[in-house]
């Protein structure tokens, strides 16, 4: 590498450094991390300190209990008080004075009646306590066991052998935690896109782009662009999968359920979701720098609606939930324009060969090489027009000069 070479390298890294400055404030990305976990802990520490400290118990008088052995767990609120017939109207009375929260009549296993003053949230409870208890009297009545029951309704049991070694299907978590991947890459593109917009369409709109061109290239000026705005883009998407993450955990403290598959945990599948959305965002950024070098106005450029682009993209990969494996989702994976996304969602959900990631990298790399040289002929030649938007079949005649 001779001198104009590693002083043309330094100026970019310098323009990069200096993009990458400009938009990122490290105490707003700790800000961020703060309020997702006092999001989480607003939203479950709280439903776990009413549910604690409530003391909202329910009385609940039952008519004739020796009908149907209701048996409720220990943590209800539900207290089952038992009376016989003849009391019915005094507990009505209560019941209208509210001191008690409902009257429970059982005339036989199949007729039963419930008597409140409005719709409680307690009935759920209440059906599938005396819905067991139904079950249970006609199972003893039939002769039929539970174990008999069960086996009756059971579904097929089908052993899968695999021609080749596959790891099992994914689960449910994997699915929601592909999807959660998918939206965030989506989040960092249109944030890269957006600051990728306002730098240059504002640059532009300033007139400083002359003292700028006569200091430094233009293809070196947005090589540091893009470098630095496709970094940037890489550590907001950290910012907010770390936020997902602290949600998921605080969270899980108070009992959601929800928990982070251990596959996802992969230090090897990190790298490879970390090389890929690497490979995304210079890909999409190189494409808006060159779009928005074109455009005059922003707030009346029909090629604004470009920057929608890649949405089509993204939206194909949440396809991948579903059948990551078929031949459409492995073609998309190779194919530069959806390969981000798509090969990321797979890499999540299934054993993806290392041959497969190879050629999807080798084919996005250069596919930025050659948009990348695009980019810096179009930004180089439109980057001073003002007034008038280059026609596409100007922009269509650098790009094939471009390539020579």
């Amino acid at each position: 590498m001779n001198n104009g070479n590693i002083s043309k390298f330094k100026l970019t890294l310098e323009v990069a450094k200096w993009e990458f400055n400009r938009w990122f404030k490290l105490k707003d990305q700790i800000i961020t991390l703060l309020i997702s976990a006092s999001i989480s802990l607003l939203i479950f520490g709280g439903k776990a300190f009413i549910d604690k400290f409530s003391d909202d118990k329910v009385e609940l008088v039952i008519i004739n209990s020796r009908v149907l052995p209701v048996i409720l767990s220990n943590e209800s609120k539900i207290k089952l008080l038992k009376k016989e017939f003849d009391e019915i109207d005094e507990q009505k009375k209560l019941l209208t004075g509210k001191e008690i929260n409902g009257i429970l009549i059982l005339y036989d296993v199949d007729n039963i009646e419930l008597i409140v003053n409005k719709e409680p949230s307690w009935f759920g409870e209440l059906q599938l306590a005396l819905t067991s208890a139904q079950q249970k009297i006609k199972l003893e009545k039939s002769n039929i066991t539970p174990e008999q029951l069960k086996n009756i309704f059971q579904q097929a049991q089908i052993k899968m052998n695999y021609t080749e070694t596959k790891r099992e299907g994914s689960s449910t978590a994997e699915k929601v935690s592909a999807g959660i991947f998918i939206g965030l890459m989506l989040l960092g593109i249109f944030l890269g896109l957006s600051y990728q917009f306002v730098a240059i369409t504002g640059e532009k709109q300033l007139r400083i782009t002359e003292v700028i061109a006569s200091a430094i290239s233009p293809i070196t000026w947005i090589d540091g662009k893009i470098l630095g705005l496709s970094l940037l883009s890489l550590v907001l998407l950290v910012t907010f999968a770390l936020s997902t993450v602290v949600f998921i955990l605080v969270s899980s403290i108070f009992g959601s359920g929800w928990s982070i598959p251990l596959s996802v945990t992969n230090p090897l599948l990190i790298i490879a979701l970390f090389v890929i959305s690497v490979s995304g965002f210079l890909f999409w950024n190189t494409f808006f720098s060159a779009i928005a070098a074109t455009i005059s106005d922003p707030n009346t450029s029909a090629r604004s609606s470009l920057m929608m682009v890649p949405v089509i993209p993204v939206v194909i990969a949440f396809y991948a939930l579903g059948n990551p494996d078929s031949l459409v989702m492995k073609i998309l994976s190779l194919f530069p324009l959806t390969s981000s996304p798509v090969l990321s969602a797979r890499l999540v959900l299934t054993d993806v060969p290392f041959t497969e990631i190879l050629i999807s990298l080798v084919l996005l790399f250069i596919s930025i090489w050659y948009l990348r040289k695009a980019a810096g002929k179009i930004f180089s030649l439109s980057i001073l027009m003002y007034g008038k938007e280059p026609s596409w079949k100007e922009i269509s005649k650098w790009f094939r000069e471009s390539k020579k």
